[in-house]
């Protein structure tokens, strides 16, 4: 949604749930109105110290915004903690994503939010309605940022993210979730990228299996961010990934905002 709101690839994606783990900041410039995004991870039921921690970093961004926007898969069942959702201040505007993909479920709880729509990232439907109502909705202010500045996340974040994107592609079950990475070093000249990174996980057990048979899957994890990498910078990337092991990295606070994450 992030991404299909400012026009430019930012935030991540995948099939799976949780996959934002921190604040993504887009902005958009147009004519008589400047959105400032805050992409945040869900808010949902997850009990995990690491989930709780996702669902407080969520709804304290919100709390700062002047318009909260809450994202509901139109298909889906309604599971956002009623008693997390109540902390919301007003306004409150509720969107009904993925509306391409069926028909949207009935209505939950209209009387919470100052409008409804369904959209589409995907098709773009509904989308230009959607910034509509929310430039509709937002307090007259200067701009905050130069035109052309699309966001505040590092390019060393932003490199960190895509390999994190492929990982996703790649693993199945929980793996994903128990991986990290971080980006030792980024070198960058006229002849192009040179990035160094680690892929981390909680326990010794789970770096078999993220380096793969004869180190296969890490290979193929390194190729094809490399690849995205290279796209995204318009210039040769040369990608180095090595597997460390930072144990139980998503228990320890600290070590969780080190890497950017909430």
């Amino acid at each position: 949604m992030l991404n299909a709101l400012v026009g430019c690839k930012l935030a991540i994606t995948s099939a799976r749930a949780q996959t934002t783990r921190g604040r993504m900041l887009g902005v958009l410039t147009r004519p008589g109105a400047q959105l400032i995004f805050c992409d945040t991870p869900g808010v949902h039921r997850g009990q995990a110290r690491f989930n709780l921690a996702m669902t407080d970093a969520a709804l304290e961004a919100a709390a700062d915004a002047d318009l909260r926007v809450v994202l509901f898969d139109a298909r889906g069942d309604w599971d956002t903690p009623e008693e997390r959702l109540s902390e919301l201040p007003a306004p409150l505007l509720l969107v009904r994503t993925k509306c391409d993909l069926g028909a949207a479920s009935p209505a939950h709880h209209p009387e919470r939010f100052v409008d409804q729509l369904h959209v589409s990232a995907r098709t773009g439907q509904g989308m230009d309605a959607l910034l509509e109502r929310i430039a509709g909705l937002l307090p007259e202010g200067p701009a905050l940022y130069p035109e052309d500045h699309l966001t505040d996340a590092s390019w060393r974040f932003l490199a960190a993210e895509q390999v994190r994107e492929v990982i996703f592609e790649c693993f199945e079950d929980e793996l994903p979730y128990a991986l990290a990475v971080e980006v030792e070093e980024w070198k960058e000249d006229a002849s192009g990228v040179r990035v160094r990174a680690h892929l981390l996980v909680e326990r010794d057990s789970q770096k078999g299996i993220a380096v793969g048979a004869g180190g296969r899957m890490l290979k193929q994890i390194g190729m094809e961010a490399r690849r995205r990498l290279a796209d995204r910078l318009g210039k040769p990337v040369h990608l180095s990934l090595w597997v460390k092991t930072d144990k139980n990295w998503s228990k320890r606070p600290r070590r969780v905002r080190q890497l950017g994450y909430l």
